[in-house]
């Protein structure tokens, strides 16, 4: 059998079945990621093809007894169907409370509009500016501190020392700022205060989700998002924690909501 997979925002294929058992080995697949026996036919995601599954197939046993109860539960079936598809596509995504969310999400959420996955920018963004701050304390504040004593003998050039931690200042809005939600209608993105970036972007408008990651960004799990909608042009976001699990969340969600109205 020959697949065809959905790859950092990109289709790769036909591949083998040896070849999609490697690449899920090395963790480059995962078992959420979509996947097709034809590019133009149903996307689905990988564990529910049966070489790929990680669960044994038991309801052959109960096949026996099922005729009976049949005709009496089938009016019941639709009813259990139409259930969230983000619970049963691969996945343990159940909704956020509202009180999770932050006051930017709050407000644009829609009524019937629920949250399944949340996350931020990675606590990386302070390292370069808490290096810039140190180096700032013992190459300006220091000697300053220092001269101003030995040339007036006042301490008032030591009230300085405090002032490199205001480095740290702009890196710590835009960790508390930054919001990246996912909902079952909408991805909404929300990064920066003084250098603002914001997306939202309907989940069935969504061409593809990329992740950009290095040796020490997956070492500490973050990267670059690459999102590109139908018909528009890409938008990065950098330093976002879990990518891998974000683009995961976004194609469950998207392969459940893949038809207009659903």
């Amino acid at each position: 059998m020959q697949l065809y997979v959905h790859l950092n925002g990109a289709t790769r294929g036909p591949l083998s079945e040896e070849r999609v058992q490697a690449l899920l080995a090395e963790g480059l697949l995962l078992g959420s990621d979509l996947a097709a026996e034809n590019p133009d036919g149903e996307w689905r995601s990988l564990e529910t093809f049966r070489r790929f599954s990680t669960a044994p197939q038991a309801v052959p046993l109960s096949m026996p007894t099922v005729p009976a109860v049949l005709p009496e539960t089938q009016p019941a079936a639709p009813a259990a169907v139409p259930a969230p598809d983000t619970a049963t596509k691969g996945g343990s995504l159940v909704p956020l409370n509202l009180s999770e969310l932050g006051p930017y999400a709050r407000s644009t959420i829609a009524p019937d509009e629920k949250a399944y996955f949340r996350t931020s920018l990675h606590w990386v963004i302070f390292v370069r500016f808490a290096i810039l701050a140190l180096l700032v304390f013992l190459f300006i504040g220091m000697p300053f501190a220092i001269g101003v004593q030995a040339l007036t003998g006042s301490q008032l050039g030591w009230f300085a020392l405090p002032l490199p931690a205001f480095i740290m200042l702009p890196p710590t809005l835009a960790f508390a700022s930054s919001e990246l939600v996912i909902t079952d209608k909408r991805l909404l993105i929300k990064t920066g205060i003084v250098s603002r970036q914001s997306l939202e972007l309907f989940i069935s408008r969504i061409e593809s989700v990329g992740v950009d990651q290095g040796v020490v960004g997956r070492m500490f799990d973050y990267g670059t998002v690459k999102i590109r909608g139908m018909g528009g042009s890409e938008q990065a976001f950098e330093a976002i924690a879990d990518p891998l699990q974000f683009r995961s969340a976004v194609q469950r969600l998207q392969s459940g909501t893949a038809h207009p109205g659903r």
